[in-house]
């Protein structure tokens, strides 16, 4: 593990200095260069000479050349935005009778790849593709390139631009639709351009000085690789980097950098909180940027207002021009459902917002379930629409998220139906990728190691070989781990997991194993902290709570100079005291009221119990005076996971004659069936969920490290009780075990096979690019053809002689879990409100 960590920080060391070293934090270094839109700046002649007035442009066409002939980011994979590139390109090189050979591989390409490419959109062209397209092979024709050809997918695409045109749907500002070559026009609501092509292209038209301007001012701070959005919006590149960096787990490495772009992107979010007209083209690409700068800055604990991400709902004519353009939309819609996850008491905006995506993007899964056509360029979304809407984001361990954004590559950027002129360039993402592998590959090490410990403090004080007790270490710990990834929360999971099993095999002994006499001896002794009299089971227990008390206590001490001890007591003294309170109802058959129960049940569940030991070992520790006060958000957490519990074990704790919150609400309401009880207490579940996200994530009442700490709890019973009794099931959670701790990571490689891990590196070969550095930038290429992340990339596979710990076919290890009843992995004290 001590070469995978140094790996690690080696790796991201590179990263830091070649992504974020400098103190001016320059966006452009890390969107890709379009190959479009330079093509048309090297086209602009110099006004006193006969050659390019942008010739280092011309050079970099020259120079960027993919070995399959064309042009485009996505060397492995080539997409309908290589076409219009491709042609753009050979055009630009004939212009000035320069890279004849290069010409010839482009047409070759063209004539090679057009029929395949334009099948994979199943007949479903984006809308600039049908405008861009045709009138490229126009201008080519015109240079004298041959490049059209019959072809019945051609010419739909020709019919396609024409009834587009014919229609009015696309709107160039300019009045020139008809001859206006191949341009996508962007408009700010100022109503400048925003594409360099375009504004190239009515330089040379018009000779107008401030377009010069602006190409000079183009080419000044980008380089003569211009990307295809200029200016750039700074605060949507900032947001599209920190959600980059957290989907692939990375987030603990660059705290300090995500704080200061978050900052940033805050400051801009609350200064355009004033309601501001939109134009309808600018719609997708906003609604994107709101919805996520929304949802980051309130997962980091700022207080914002939905009112930018919900203003569209108040205009009808907006709502129906969504509804209209759904394609348009997806990829906003997708990213406004996922902002209304974090949804406080009382926001009906983010309710209504939260229905009206929906309702959209469960159009869009109808659509692939009725096999109608989509174009290839959407699978990637489609699938993490599938995602989001069968699994609710608080059931999904964040681990397991990282591990799925790895392997299969995905492209994080706004897809909006047309080129995706936001997203981070393929060697940004081949950086920031190469790294989330190493990470995750040394926190399964890491997770592996904690393992066996846990297995080996089990087997020691006694615990696994209790024959009545379930055995979930190895749950447990998957459960913890998988939310409290981070590499440096080491000792906190290993206390949370020790205190989890200590639950299980105490809740089992006072469900179905020991005789009242003994559950009463045991609960005096904790209450004592004295052994006396016990024996058997009970003794073996007390041992196990006491090492694991005088471990955490004796932790605190040496770090901190005061003692826990007696409040850990207390803790536990309480817990088992809630279970020998329902031992005595279930034995003898008292059904106490709603009331009753929960005030007992949210103790008993024993998610305190598992979550503040541990969290004296975090950094920094809550104040012991604060705990003292049980706070809202542990209260909150508290009835939660009861709740979470009570739905999804009422079936067997009905069989086994104890008493449930579905049932004891059914006694008290004799006109209610079990649907219409559960119904009612999911609805508030529901709402109590609100109030625990906004203490969570806004209350100032505990560190952040420990309200986190809260977060990952109720994720973790959520991950077990969201939609059946997965901790009770042997087999239910055993692949998802297997990937967080034991499979190694597989990527896929451009031929579609799997590659060692150990030779990514080399793979990538990347180093500086001279010719750009040569203008004043520092963007990076290739030695080797780049594969493009996050669509098809260099392969990986976890293995090889670094990876002594792992095997080089798939691992699966053989779980032999035995389990019975749900009450486990719980968590803490007295609920502050009730079900009414």
């Amino acid at each position: 593990m001590d070469s995978q960590e140094s790996l690690v920080k080696n790796l991201l060391m590179k990263v830091k200095q070649d992504l974020l070293a400098s103190s001016e934090f320059d966006v452009y270094s890390l969107v890709p260069p379009s190959p479009y839109d330079t093509a048309w700046l090297s086209m602009v002649p110099n006004p006193q000479q006969s050659d390019p007035l942008f010739q280092g442009c011309l050079d970099w066409v020259l120079q960027h050349q993919n070995r399959g002939g064309f042009w485009g980011e996505n060397t492995a994979h080539p997409t309908i935005e290589c076409l219009t590139s491709t042609l753009a390109c050979i055009v630009a090189l004939t212009t000035w009778n320069v890279g004849h050979d290069a010409i010839q591989k482009g047409l070759a390409f063209i004539h090679g790849n057009t029929e395949k490419l334009l099948e994979e959109q199943n007949g479903s062209f984006p809308e600039w593709f049908a405008i861009v397209f045709p009138a490229m092979i126009e201008l080519a024709e015109t240079k004298g390139l041959h490049v059209y050809f019959s072809n019945g997918l051609v010419e739909q695409v020709f019919l396609e631009r024409q009834e587009i045109l014919q229609t009015s749907r696309w709107v160039s500002g300019c009045g020139q639709q008809q001859n206006y070559p191949a341009l996508m026009l962007k408009y700010h609501e100022d109503g400048l351009i925003q594409s360099p092509s375009a504004i190239a292209h009515a330089f040379m038209k018009t000779g107008n000085k401030e377009f010069l301007v602006k190409l000079n001012s183009i080419v000044q701070t980008c380089g003569y690789g211009v990307p295809a959005v200029y200016p750039l919006d700074e605060d949507l590149v900032k947001i599209l980097l920190i959600n980059q960096i957290e989907m692939l787990g990375l987030a603990e490495h660059f705290m300090e950098e995500i704080t200061s772009l978050l900052g940033q992107v805050y400051r801009s979010y609350i200064s355009c909180e004033e309601p501001k007209s939109m134009a309808k083209n600018a719609m997708p690409i906003q609604l994107y940027k709101h919805s996520l700068a929304f949802r980051l800055l309130r997962l980091h604990g700022y207080r914002v207002s939905p009112q930018n991400l919900c203003r569209f709902l108040e205009d009808e004519d907006i709502v129906a021009y969504i509804e209209e353009h759904l394609e348009l939309f997806l990829s906003a819609m997708y990213n406004v459902y996922r902002a209304t996850d974090v949804t406080f008491t009382g926001e009906n905006q983010l309710e209504d917002a939260r229905a009206f995506s929906r309702r959209i993007l469960e159009k869009e899964t109808m659509k692939d379930c009725m096999n109608l056509v989509r174009p290839i360029s959407m699978t990637n979304l489609q699938g993490q629409i599938k995602h989001e809407l069968s699994i609710p984001w608080l059931a999904r361990l964040d681990h397991l998220e990282h591990r799925r954004c790895i392997e299969r590559e995905e492209s994080l950027g706004p897809w909006t139906a047309n080129a995706l002129s936001y997203r981070l360039s393929s060697q940004s993402n081949a950086t920031l990728l190469q790294l989330a592998i190493e990470n995750y590959t040394l926190r399964q090490s890491i997770f592996r190691n904690e393992l066996k410990e846990l297995e080996r403090w089990s087997k020691e004080m006694g615990l696994a070989a209790m024959g009545f007790a379930r055995q979930k270490t190895t749950y447990c710990h998957f459960a913890v781990a998988s939310t409290a990834s981070n590499s440096s929360l080491s000792d906190v999971r290993l206390a949370v997991v020790k205190s989890a099993i200590l639950v299980t095999v105490a809740d089992d002994f006072f469900d179905r194993e020991g005789s009242m006499d003994e559950l009463e001896a045991l609960a005096n002794a904790v209450n004592r902290w004295e052994p006396k009299g016990l024996t058997g089971h009970g003794k073996t227990i007390f041992n196990a709570l006491k090492d694991f008390v005088d471990d955490i206590s004796g932790k605190f001490f040496n770090k901190n100079g005061y003692d826990i001890k007696a409040y850990l007591q207390d803790l536990w003294c309480q817990t088992f005291a809630s279970w020998l309170k329902e031992a005595e109802w279930s034995r003898n058959g008292h059904a106490p009221s709603t009331v009753e129960y929960l005030q007992v049940a949210a103790t008993s569940i024993a998610s305190h119990t598992i979550l503040l030991p541990a969290a004296f070992l975090l950094n920094p520790p809550p104040e012991i005076d604060i705990l003292k006060k049980r706070q809202p958000l542990t209260n909150s957490l508290m009835l939660l996971t009861r709740l979470l519990n009570e739905i999804r074990s009422y079936q067997k704790e009905q069989e086994e004659g104890k008493p449930n919150l579905v049932l004891l609400y059914m006694k008290e309401n004799p006109n209610l069936g079990v649907e219409e009880s559960i119904a009612i207490i999911q609805k508030t579940l529901d709402e109590k969920k609100k109030e625990f996200l906004e203490l969570a994530l806004i209350s100032d009442e505990m560190p952040e490290a420990c309200k986190q700490l809260h977060f990952h709890c109720l994720k973790a019973f959520q991950m077990f009780f969201n939609s059946t009794n997965a901790f009770d099931s042997p087999t239910e959670l055993l692949a998802h075990i297997n990937k967080a701790i034991f499979d190694p990571l597989r990527v896929e490689d451009v031929q579609g096979s799997f590659m060692p891990l150990n030779s990514f590196q080399s793979t990538l070969g990347l180093k500086k690019d001279k010719s750009l550095a040569s203008h004043g930038k520092s963007h990076y290429s290739s030695s080797k053809p780049c594969n493009g992340f996050f669509k098809s990339t260099c392969a990986i596979k976890v293995q090889g002689n670094s990876r002594k710990d792992l095997v080089t076919k798939p691992y699966s290890r053989i779980l032999s879990l035995e389990m019975r009843n749900p009450t486990i992995y719980t968590i803490f004290s007295k609920p502050k409100a009730y079900i009414h």
